[in-house]
């Protein structure tokens, strides 16, 4: 069989400097940043939703352990897993969070809301640098037919 090899941008990034903890994604990839605003929009409206329902202790658990609340918590920690899969088109999640819970606090914050600032500013950085090459080989093709 034939192989046709081309750039897809693809880049590799380690989680916290971990090279056994890697994801790779294309950072330009203009519906990622679409996806990444998506996906954050709807994490944090069931966050809110969460917060709103049960009181969390800082593991990421619910004050009250009951059924209801457990059932819950769970279905948010699937939410963001699935999200986060949805923003890279891959399977991050597990290598993301191991097998932390992404509802867990750092210093005051959720987990998932670090990895999401983190990606975020990625993300935005390559999809602006990208938009500036791409402007460029445009003006060069416009001033031609002009």
């Amino acid at each position: 069989m034939h192989s046709l090899n081309f750039d897809e941008g693809y880049k590799e990034f380690s989680i916290n400097g971990d090279e056994n903890r890697v994801i790779r994604f294309n950072p330009a990839d203009y519906g990622l940043l679409e996806r990444y605003k998506e996906a954050r929009n709807t994490i944090m409206k069931s966050i809110d939703k969460l917060q709103s329902d049960i009181e969390l202790k800082n593991d990421g658990s619910a004050k009250d352990e009951t059924d209801e609340a457990a059932d819950q918590l769970a279905s948010v920690r699937q939410l963001i897993f699935e999200q986060v899969n949805y923003i890279f088109n891959a399977d991050v999640s597990k290598t993301v969070f191991g097998n932390q819970s992404p509802i867990s606090t750092v210093k005051g914050k959720f987990l998932f809301e670090g990895f999401i600032e983190a990606a975020g500013a990625i993300i935005t950085d390559a999809v602006n640098k990208e938009q500036a090459a791409s402007q460029k080989r445009i003006d060069k093709y416009v001033k031609q037919v002009r």
